[in-house]
């Protein structure tokens, strides 16, 4: 038998597939408990995409966590989807990332606009 968390982190990462192939996107949960940890979705090629359904949040321990799957993964972001307490649609979660990430995908929003 699996434990409540366990429990709520599957029903989380589940939502979160659900709302991007809605979205889209060919999006699948990724293998647990691997040494070459690649975050908990697959959806978008490059973006490593951990999900959070907890009440209090280690972000320093998600941080370097995300760091890892990044390089395990060769990505070139990623992002932590947080779960709002009363909020069953991830769309309206939290997607948090370190400031730097957030910085590079917008220098490469500029760019991609400066060439349209």
């Amino acid at each position: 038998m699996t434990s409540p968390n366990k429990r709520k982190g599957t029903a989380a990462e589940t939502a979160v597939v659900n709302w991007l192939r809605e979205k889209g996107y060919q999006a699948q949960r990724n293998r647990a408990g691997w040494t070459d940890d690649q975050g908990d979705v697959d959806a978008i090629n490059g973006v490593v995409i951990e999900v959070k359904n907890r009440q209090q949040h280690n972000w320093s321990s998600y941080f370097e966590q995300l760091g890892r799957q990044m390089q395990d993964k060769q990505a070139y972001t990623g992002v932590i989807l947080c779960k709002r307490p009363g909020h069953a649609n991830p769309g309206k979660w939290l997607a948090v990332m370190p400031a730097d990430l957030w910085l590079e995908l917008i220098q490469l929003l500029e760019e991609t606009a400066d060439g349209i």
